[in-house]
């Protein structure tokens, strides 16, 4: 019976270990409903889920948002922390989950056919990179990069030297 109480307390003890962990990876913004910002230059947070709404704000690259679930046209609703207004929607195209990496590399374009380049992450294709053909990466995730033709999947970019 003393052996059962013990392993109850240990695992009330692990349960609120674990709780806390997650507490303040949310608090820091690494839990998994917080976003970054990956854009060129910056981003303009609106007070309204339109492109013709007013800017309350913009946001740099590698700036953490965190999305409350409200979706519109192509934007999301967010919590921001570092911005006066403390939230705003922002085009889902320029949020990624995975914070940015800045760099400014040659990268080269690794696949046997043609490459889309996006306007952003959820963006339409602006143009085609033909296999082989070097960009410029300036931003870089897991799953995206920023170059100097638009948003590609990093599946199809080499950089240099690796």
């Amino acid at each position: 019976m003393k052996k059962l109480a013990i392993a109850v307390v240990e695992t009330i003890i692990i349960a609120a270990i674990v709780a806390g962990v997650i507490f303040l990876l949310d608090s820091v913004g690494l839990a998994e409903d917080s976003m970054y910002v990956m854009c060129m230059d910056r981003v303009n947070v609106r007070l309204g889920a339109s492109s013709r709404s007013d800017d309350v704000g913009w946001l740099e690259p590698g700036d953490v948002v965190y999305p409350d679930g409200k979706k519109k046209n192509g934007f999301v609703h967010c919590e921001i922390p570092s911005l006066e207004a403390g939230e705003g929607w922002i085009h889902k195209g320029y949020l990624v989950y995975e914070q940015p990496e800045k760099m400014n590399r040659t990268g080269i374009v690794s696949s046997r056919s043609k490459v889309q380049a996006r306007k952003n992450v959820d963006g339409k294709r602006t143009r085609w990179l033909k296999p082989g053909g070097e960009v410029r990466v300036y931003w870089w995730t897991s799953e995206w990069c920023l170059t100097n033709c638009g948003y590609v999947k990093t599946d199809f970019i080499e950089l240099d030297g690796e």
